[in-house]
């Protein structure tokens, strides 16, 4: 495996290519957060190393294909693309992932301001796409909602205790509260939801029941309360199996946003992302130490921000140069995990 080139109690760079480096780590990131290549906009190396479009696209699917089983099995995928590249990026994202939004980022500032007008044979595109999607299974999903249900089964076993504990019959039961039912057929169905646990007894049917079996709760009220404790902690482990998704600012609350790009100066990417735009994506889609992933480091804008909030993160870097930058601005920050950089 190859050994890190920058590493603290937070970040992880390699350097390298990512599709050399990914098939070595043994990680579940929760965020996949990447910004490649978009082929073709930039004069640099790395954006012209495809002749035709559909060889740079064949890169990226094989550059997610990649990163897919490194990630778990909620994370949230966020991928950067060109205007003229974003539909195709966000068609290789859909076969992969489930795509939530296709963002647009609005600049400003940028080229277009200077454009000549007469010239246009088009509208200009003064943005860049983001595609946002999530990792996602519909069995474990099922799976998690039958196991979040479960939690209600303990008080449907006791109700069947006491009711088979006094000789009681399901059908006898049903029969006793079938006038609030459609039929039988309907009473006998409820009473097998309240013993598997799928849905709570009410308090008419619990005074029929309490009548003919003794039950382990002093009231109605007393039961109540015992369902009201299991679905709490129901919800919480309900929650904590789904994607973090919290938006904090009604200012970004939609797949369009404005945020500032960052001015030019020395040691900027070329392609650098702002921080606070970079702090909104992780902080909307992540848990503090969750651990964000990057093959695509460039200035390290990405794992800067991730650490600045509390989480975990690697990157990948293929150019030394970069590398080196990322490794000197890491070294150099003060750590601040209240969130204020």
């Amino acid at each position: 495996m190859t050994a890190p080139y920058y590493q603290d109690d937070y970040v992880t760079l390699y350097h390298g290519d990512s599709l050399e480096i990914l098939p070595t780590l043994d990680i579940e990131a929760n965020v996949l957060l990447t910004d490649p290549p978009y082929f073709k906009v930039k004069q640099d190396e790395w954006d012209n190393q495809w002749d035709k479009a559909h060889e740079f696209l064949t890169w990226m699917g094989d550059f997610l294909d990649h990163a897919k089983p490194l990630l778990t099995a909620t994370a949230s995928v966020w991928v950067f693309a060109s205007p003229a590249m974003t539909s195709s990026v966000e068609r290789l994202v859909g076969e992969r992932f489930r795509v939530l939004n296709s963002i647009r980022w609005v600049k400003e500032q940028g080229w277009h301001q200077k454009a000549e007008l007469a010239a246009l044979r088009s509208y200009l595109t003064p943005w860049e796409g983001v595609v946002f999607a999530e990792q996602f299974s519909e069995s474990q999903r099922s799976t998690e909602i039958e196991n979040a249900k479960g939690a209600w089964g303990a008080i449907g076993a006791s109700l069947a205790k006491a009711r088979e504990s006094a000789g009681v019959s399901r059908e006898d039961v049903a029969t006793d509260i079938a006038p609030g039912h459609l039929n039988l057929a309907g009473a006998k169905a409820r009473v097998s939801a309240w013993e598997i646990g799928n849905e709570r007894i009410t308090a008419k049917a619990y005074a029929a029941l309490s009548a003919i079996c003794t039950l382990p709760w002093a009231s109605y009220g007393e039961l109540a309360a015992e369902y009201d404790t299991a679905d709490a902690g129901r919800k919480r482990e309900f929650e904590a199996t789904r994607r973090p998704f919290n938006i904090s600012s009604r200012t970004h609350s939609t797949d369009v946003w404005t945020f500032g790009t960052v001015p030019p100066g020395p040691g900027k990417h070329p392609c650098e992302k702002p921080q606070a735009m970079l702090r909104h994506m992780i902080e909307t889609s992540s848990r503090p130490v969750d651990l964000i992933l990057d093959p695509f480091a460039g200035s390290g804008s990405t794992l800067d921000a991730a650490r600045q909030l509390g989480r975990r993160a690697i990157g990948i870097e293929k150019d030394a140069k970069w590398c080196e930058y990322i490794a000197k601005r890491l070294a150099q920050d003060v750590l601040n995990f209240g969130g204020v950089a």
